[in-house]
This record gives structure tokens, sequence and C-alpha cells, in this order.
């Protein structure tokens, strides 16, 4: 029932939403004849776009070493989207902004939730994947994934978002696998005085934005912040609306403060509310067996942050960040409450002349309260978990044009015990516009609180259906398993950054991965559980039954064809193998089917005046074989108009090629129904004071 539910197709929501999406024709249609200015119209050339081919080759990161480097030397894959990038996406979620990103993959689920990837095995709770803010891990250890909804911080306050595609264990530790990805915010000190942001249209349907930043001290900066917005509700395969309609309400703070030549501390902290809903297929013990209801999700989280930078000398830094996050979540499966306390030290320094040492330590305790529910349960409702962990990493200077980078995490957690992941990466300068690197890494993801102990009824066959001969319904359960081992990875990556004259720059990586222990469940024996609904159990136990290989190439071209236009395009190509045992009594299928084999990004920032900016991306995105989902291409498009140095205006389309298309599946996470990712259009105005 579910299958064929999962199975409509698109044409039924063309068919059943022709009368709302008639006025949404004739916004696509100007805003496409917008994309069709051409430069010529330019008027004040001599005012360039913000940021320069050459400003982009200088940008510093900080993800791949852990130290602040060139993102055009790191010996990494490492793409990095500046504050600018973001602005003039029009993005107004993080999910939608890391589109941007050659490696990541970003499919809608529905209208609050996003499946978001690196490299492949994508899902609504990527678990191979760390996210964080300000060095602040953001995924949630119940599913090792990440709610992208109550991360959707003010993107005004944002600097960059750092992101590493392929493994980043061996400095940020287990999960860390296919990438890392770290959203960086602005210094309280570049943010004085006020912002006021009010936007509004069709699906993005209203959201304000607030935020006053001064002095305290001799040397302190400080910044406040609310925000509010709201989205509409989707529309499902059959061409009815979803309840996933969703508000975000959040408020916060920032100060950054010089104590003395010597020292900076950096203290930050945020509540948040997120008032949700999705339309989700529930397994019943009784006819009809699976029944499609609205749910409602409310979460509330908050967190304190704070970070002591001491330079000892020209070139050695101690940092010292601790953080507290408590985060609850109820939904109809149930309740988590969660508490985490992390702490992390790390000191760079040079050694001799030739060589730059890292270390570091932490510690991180994870404290859960879990109220069980019919369908989901878990065996220790309550449960705490420690994990400790030390890194050393070691950059040699070969010779001039050689660098040599070797090192490794030693972490031990509650769950497998001690894990090790060690990688050594080169860098070498070819000459002034050549660069290449190279790394072998190994990489490993942890069990996640529901693999090591949940109990959920899954689906429910009805009696005679195939693969249940009994004369009673019977319940296939997710079992999880407290003995399973860590998923684990080996990766081999090369990478080449070509500088092509002053205009133009091209950066491209190939990559081969192995993986191991991944999970597919084995099934037990069926047992009848008589009361109160007479039925049979048939378990579903986790296991580490599958393997796979994946290798791709992604590719960034860079060209600032005029001094105020500038072009970007992106490419990725995923090919993934997975080895899954045939056997009666495992239930395993090979991973890929939720991932694009190809996708493409076109975008172009083109500043038509001093003060006036016409912006626009087409994407491709290849089909999902897994979902039978077919590939689509989609248009944004962003119209700005600063009136004043302290006004502008603008107007954002997105989705503009008027068809409505599906992203994602049903993922079995949540058995969340999912949604048509539809035609946005929303105005925006922003004051500064």
């Amino acid at each position: 029932m579910s299958n064929q539910r999962v199975g409509e197709r698109m044409e039924q929501v063309m068919r059943n939403t022709n009368n709302r999406k008639a006025w949404k024709r004739r916004c696509s249609l100007a805003a496409i004849a917008c994309l069709m200015a051409t430069p010529a119209l330019a008027e004040d050339v001599d005012d360039f776009t913000s940021m320069s081919l050459e400003d982009l080759m200088s940008v510093e990161v900080t993800i791949a070493s852990k130290q602040s480097e060139l993102a055009s030397e790191a010996a990494a894959a490492v793409f990095v989207l500046t504050r600018e990038d973001i602005a003039r996406s029009g993005a107004v979620t993080l999910a939608d902004a890391l589109r941007l990103v050659p490696g990541v993959n970003v499919a809608k689920i529905n209208a609050n939730s996003w499946a978001v990837t690196v490299r492949g095995f994508n899902s609504r709770f990527a678990n191979k994947l760390l996210v964080m803010i300000d060095g602040r891990t953001v995924f949630t250890p119940l599913f090792s994934g990440v709610f992208w909804d109550q991360q959707n911080i003010v993107l005004e306050d944002i600097e960059r978002i750092e992101v590493v595609r392929g493994p980043g264990g061996t400095l940020w530790g287990a999960n860390a696998v296919n990438g890392v990805i770290n959203i960086i915010t602005r210094s309280a000190k570049d943010t004085k005085g006020g912002l006021v942001k009010a936007s509004g249209g069709n699906e993005f349907q209203s959201q304000a934005v607030v935020r006053y930043g001064g002095e305290f001290g001799e040397n302190g900066a400080y910044r406040i912040y609310g925000k509010f917005e709201q989205f509409d509700e989707g529309m499902t395969a059959t061409g009815a609306e979803a309840n996933d309609d969703w508000r975000n309400f959040r408020g916060g703070f920032r100060t950054d403060h010089d104590l003395n030549a010597k020292d900076a501390l950096t203290i930050s902290g945020e509540v948040s509310v997120i008032d949700s809903g999705e339309t989700l297929d529930v397994p019943l013990l009784t006819p009809p067996y699976l029944q499609r209801t609205d749910s409602e999700i409310d979460r509330v989280g908050g967190h304190l942050l704070g970070r002591w930078t001491r330079t000892i000398g020209d070139e050695s830094e101690l940092s010292v960040q601790a953080y507290a996050d408590y985060s609850s979540i109820e939904i109809p499966q149930g309740e988590e409450k969660r508490l985490t306390l992390d702490l992390a030290v790390q000191h760079a320094f040079p050694v001799g002349e030739s060589q730059d040492l890292l270390w570091g330590f932490g510690f991180r305790n994870v404290s859960d309260e879990i109220t069980n529910s019919t369908f989901v349960s878990f065996a220790d409702a309550d449960k705490s978990i420690q994990i400790y962990n030390g890194f050393l990493q070691d950059t040699i200077k070969m010779s001039e044009k050689l660098d040599v980078v070797i090192g490794a995490k030693f972490e031990h957690n509650d769950y497998t015990g001690f894990e090790i992941q060690p990688s050594a990466r080169f860098l070498w300068r070819a000459d002034e516009d050549v660069t290449v690197w190279g790394a072998i890494s190994r990489a490993v993801r942890t069990p996640s609180r529901a693999e090591d102990g949940i109990l959920a009824v899954a689906a429910v066959l009805p009696p005679g259906f195939p693969g249940n001969p009994a004369p009673f319904p019977m319940a296939l359960q997710f079992t999880g398993d407290p003995g399973i081992d860590s998923e684990s990875l080996i990766a081999y990556e090369l990478g080449a950054r070509f500088r092509l004259g002053e205009t133009v720059s091209f950066d491209v990586t190939g990559f081969f991965n192995k993986y191991d222990e991944l999970r597919g469940s084995r099934i037990g024996a069926p047992s009848l559980v008589p009361v109160p609904t007479p039925h049979v159990l048939l378990p579903l136990t986790v296991d580490e039954l599958v393997q796979a290989d994946t290798h791709g190439v992604e590719a960034v071209l860079d060209w600032q064809m005029q001094p105020n236009w500038r072009l970007q395009a992106t490419y990725t190509y995923l090919s993934i193998d997975g080895k899954a045992p045939v056997s009666p009594d495992i239930r395993a299928s090979a991973p890929g089917g939720a991932d694009p084999k190809h996708t493409a990004t076109l975008r172009s920032l083109f500043d038509i005046s001093k003060r006036v900016r016409l912006d626009s991306a087409v994407r491709f995105v290849d089909d999902l074989e897994g979902f039978n989902i077919d590939s689509y291409v989609a248009v944004d498009a962003r119209f700005s108009w600063r009136a004043t140095d302290q006004l502008e205006f603008a107007v954002t389309g997105r989705n503009l090629t008027n068809d409505d298309h599906f992203e994602f599946g049903v993922d079995p996470s949540f058995a969340t129904v999912p949604t048509a990712a539809e035609t946005s259009v929303f105005g925006s105005i922003s004051a500064k004071f």
C-alpha cells in the first residue's frame, strides 16, 4: 500500500494543482526574462563584483588543518561559501546555500526537512557528514544526522561556510567520514550598528530579522539578535496539501573581547523554538495496517559557547573551547531530551624552521532521556556516553615546493571502544599557477543511539500478504545491537588547482573510497505476541553486512569575465558500487539509490551598476534510481537594488522553471511523506543603521 503511494508520479501533482500554480507561471516567466538581461547593459563597470577572483584565491580557511591557511594551498578538497555567495544566492536556509558546493548533495524532502550529504549515502539523517557551527557539533547522536531546520541561523551573521569533501576524522573525529562542514559566524566587531530585515512571499511566507551590535570596554564588541520565519506547507504526490509548514523562532548573542595583547575571548549563546509538522505513513496492527497521519513536531534548543585564544609567540597559539548544548524534540514516535557538554583544547607551534606541530585533546559527555511510545522504544530510556580524544598532526616542509602532512586522531567511545583515524597528505606547488595535492585517510562512523538499542516497528504486513503466511498481521521491528562495530572508510584522493591567467581558476578532485561494515539487517526468529492485539513480531537486527566502493570527480571553474561579471561552474560525478550479501535471513540493499550520478551548477554574479545586481543559477540533478525520481533542472534568480548604502530591496525566485518536482523519496528514518519542490517568489527589504 505504501509503495503504491510512494510510486505516484509528478503528473498527479501537476493535474491536481493547476489552479494554485497559474500565477506562478507568470512569475516564473517574468523572472526568467530578467535572466536574459545581457552584460552589454552594464552601466558603471568601475564598480566591481564585491569579491574578485584574486580575493577568492586569498580566502583563508581553518577546516582542513585546524589552522588558518589559504584555501588555495590546503591539502584537501576545500570549498568556501563566502558571505557574498550566500547573500547573492537568495538562499533562505542553510541547506539551500549548500546546493552551491560541488560534491554536496542537497535534496528537499518536504517543506521543513532536507537530505544533505557529501560523496553519497544520502538520507534525512546522512550519517557520514560532520556539521558544525563555530566548531560546535550540531548533529543528533540519536540518528547521527542533522535536523537542518533547527540549524537555520541568521544567515546575515555568517562570515563563511567552509566545506571539506572527504574524510576529516584525523582532526575532527568520528563521523567526519565523507566530509566536514563548519559554519563560521562573524565577529561581533564586524556587526556593529543595527540591522532590520523583512521578507515575504508564497512558499517562504514571512521572515523578520532584528540585530544590534555595539562596543563595551576598550576592546570588546557585542551583538544581540532575533529571528522569526514561516514557511508554507507543500504538496504530496496526490496533490493534497501536506502538514509540513513550519515556524522558526530564535534569539541569541555574541561577544568578542581582546583581553590584552595576547588573549581573546568569545562567548556566544542562542535559544531556538521550532514548530513544524509533517505527514507520516504510520504502521497499524489493525486494518488498513497503514495510515497516513498528520503529526506535529515541537523542538526547543539552546547552547552556550566560550572560546579563549592565547597567542604565545609569532607562530604559536593555544585555544580552549567549551560549550553546553541542550535540545528537546517531541514527535509522535516519542520524546527526547539531550544535554551535551564538550571541551576541546589545541596548541599549534613551530618545530625548527621546517615543521609545524598541532596537537590537542577533548572530552564530550552526551546525556539523554527518551520517552518510549507504542511503536518506538529504547532498551535504555536514559543513557550517558563519554568520548575522549586526542590528536597530533605534523606539517613538514620538505622543500619550497613540497609539504607533507601526517597525523592521527585517537578516540575512545562507550559504543565501540578505541578508534584510530590516521591520514597522510602532500601538497606540491608545481609552479605559481599549479598546485597538486593527494591524501590517504582512514575514518570511522560510530554507531548512533538508535543502532545501539532501538526497538521500532517499521512496517506491518497484513495476513496473507507476500512474506507473511500467518493468519495474524506481522510487525517488522527494527532492532538495535549494542555490540555493533563502527563503519570504516579507507579513502584515496588526488586533486589539482590551476590559475589560468588573471581571470580563470580551475579546481578538480578525484577520489576512490572503500567502505566496510555498512549497515544491513539480519532477520530473526518470529514470535507471537497475543495481547493486546495478536500479531507476529519479526525482528530485523542491525548488522555489519554491506560493503561499498565509490569513486568520483568534483570540479569548479571560476571565470571573472568582466570586472563586474563573474561566472562559476561546478560539476560532480559519483559512482557507488555496493555489495550486499544475498541470504534468506538477511535484509540488505546496495547503497547508491538515493544519490545522483551527475550534478552540475552554473552561477552568474552580475553587477548591472554600482547599486543594481542580477544574480542567477541553473542547477541540474540526475535521477534517483532508488526512489524512481527523474532528473530535473532548476533556475534561481535574485534582483537587488541598493537604494542607499543602508537600504536594499531584493526580489528572489527559486525553482523558476515552472516544473514542480520531487527531490527525495520516503526516508525510512521517519516514514515522512515527501512533498514537491515548488516555484517560490519572495521580496525582501533590509536596512542598516
